[in-house]
């Protein structure tokens, strides 16, 4: 499986949000339907800049983990 550049794929949504966050103060003097779009796709954008943030957690292990899992045994020995 090709591995996914992450950093990369954060730019882009991030200058995806900041294009939405323009484009809804230009149209905010038109009709609803437009605006709920706009509001649809930000939400859409924060949505997957949510799983991008939780598939770096899961590539870079915290060293609170380790620990954790240390307690964890000697609660079991």
């Amino acid at each position: 499986m090709p591995k996914v550049n992450l950093e990369l794929q954060l730019k882009f949504l991030n200058e995806l949000e900041d294009a939405l966050m323009d484009a809804l103060s230009q149209y905010a003097g038109e009709g609803a339907g437009k605006l709920a779009e706009l509001k649809y796709m930000q939400r859409e954008v924060e949505r997957a800049k949510r799983v991008i943030a939780e598939r770096q957690n899961q590539e870079q292990p915290s060293p609170h983990r380790f620990i954790e899992d240390d307690y964890r045994e000697m609660a079991y020995s």
